[in-house]
Formats: C-alpha cells, structure tokens, sequence
C-alpha cells in the first residue's frame, strides 16, 4: 500500500508560498504529511491564510518574511526555520521577480536584481539547507526554473539569464550532494494564470498594440491543449520530486507546460 503521507516527519521551505505557483505547492507538501514554512516578502495577510490552511491539515507552519536580494536574510531564513520546525528535508526556491523589456532597454540595475533575487538568493537559501540535509543523509532540493529559462522567450532575456542560471546550479549541486542521498532538480513551469504570468501577454498587448486579452489569445491558440498550465499542475510535481519515489531522479530539468515547448507555444 502507498503511504499518502510519504513526507511525515520531514520540514519543508517553500519560498513564495504566500500566492500562486508556491502556495499551492506549500499545501501540497503539507498533504504529503510535511511540516511547512512558507516564506512572502509583502503580503502578510495571504501569508497568514495559508499558514492556516497548511495547520488545518495537522501540520505545523510558520511564515517569515523574506527579500531574496539579501543574502543575509536568506541565510537568517533558514535558521528561523531551523529553529522552530526543526532541520530543513526539503527546499523549494519559488519566489522570483519577472519583467518584460526588450533586450537593448534592460537596465543593468533591473537586471541585478533579477539576478539577485532569482539566482543568488536561492544559490544562498540552498547553500544552508543543505547542511541540513547532508547531515540527516536526505534531502530535496528543487528549483523552480522557467520556460524562458530553458527554450528563451522575446522580451525576458533578463529571466531567461536568471532562471537558466538556475539550472546550472541545481545540476552541479546535483552532482556534488548525490553521495548524501539528496537530490536536486529543477521544474520549469509554462506560462501559468498567475498574475506574473498574465502580466507578461499585458505587456505584449500594450507593445504592439492589440485588444487587452489579444496576445493570451494568440498564446493559447498555439499550446496543444489549448489552455495554460496550472498552479496545481505545478505543485504535483514537485511533490512527487519531493517524495521518496522521486530517489532515481536527480539533477533533471522537468517543463511543465501543458505542451507549449514542443514548438507550438512561443
């Protein structure tokens, strides 16, 4: 029989995990039996909501706020979490920032703090946990990386920089930690209803000039199913990731994306 609680006992960070793509992954580990910090950098109040949600499923939580520009709040995170849950078994790097510009117009400052917030954060998040995680000989680690961080994307060449970086580090990672049963990975998610997401096809609209809704439409014309992929599509991946099944699957880049890396969506 499979145990539905395969992640009872383990202590799971999920940064952004207060909306979107990172909340719906914190409950999922939570329903996996983990117990689950999440972090946020603005908003409490939805914090708060899932910290609650996350309890109602018998586990413990706790939400901390958190600027993944700062290296030294990352490594501060760790240790909160470290302190009241317990040993961190797994890492999700969620949280991220996103804009659209064309390629001349990147600002070096934007680009920065792209890098800063999507690369050097989660470099620093995973340098601490997994101490952790050699210590205990188990662990997961997974990013969340992004189409654009693996096929590229018109006007998100800072991300596409940011979150293929991201994939570099989780291989060699990968590759150093194997020996102490942990595992790394990265999920590359597909343009999702999220209001980043969305934020991009707004963008598109306003540069060439389209009705609002216009360039979603377009996208989603060209993606197989002909829909976007979803928060929940997402979070059941890197739950499995998370899991013991997932032992054999190390140092991989998994897209979720509804299809649209076929060639058809971008």
């Amino acid at each position: 029989m499979t145990d539905d609680r395969p992640l009872s006992g383990r202590v799971a960070l999920v940064t952004g995990g207060d909306r979107g793509i990172g909340r719906a992954i914190a409950l999922r580990l939570a329903r996996q039996g983990a117990d689950v910090a999440i972090s946020y950098r603005k908003l409490e109040a939805e914090a708060s909501q899932v910290v609650s949600a996350i309890r109602s499923e018998g586990r413990r939580a706790m939400s901390l706020q958190l600027d993944l520009s700062s290296p030294r709040q990352a490594v501060d995170a760790v240790r909160a979490v470290r302190q009241e849950l317990g040993p961190i078994g797994v890492l999700v790097n969620n949280a991220g920032v996103g804009f659209a510009s064309p390629f001349v117009e990147v600002e070096p400052e934007s680009l920065e703090r792209q890098i800063r917030v999507d690369l050097i954060g989660p470099f620093v998040l995973a340098q601490e946990a997994v101490k952790d995680m050699v210590g205990a000989r188990w662990g997961r680690v997974v990013f969340i990386s992004s189409l654009a961080g693996v096929v590229g994307a018109e006007y998100l060449s800072a991300n596409s920089s940011a979150k293929g970086g991201l994939i570099g580090l989780a291989k060699a990672l990968a590759a150093e930690v194997a020996p102490h049963n942990v595992t790394v990975n990265v999920v590359a998610p597909g343009f999702v209803g999220t209001k980043l997401g969305l934020s991009y096809f707004q963008w598109l609209d306003e540069r060439y000039g389209r009705r609002p809704g216009e360039s979603l439409r377009r996208y989603v014309e060209r993606v197989p199913p002909r829909r976007l992929v979803t928060e929940e599509e997402v979070a059941s991946v890197v739950a499995f990731l998370a899991s013991p099944d997932a032992s054999g699957v190390n140092g991989q880049v998994i897209v979720v994306d509804a299809g649209a890396s076929l060639g058809l969506g971008l």
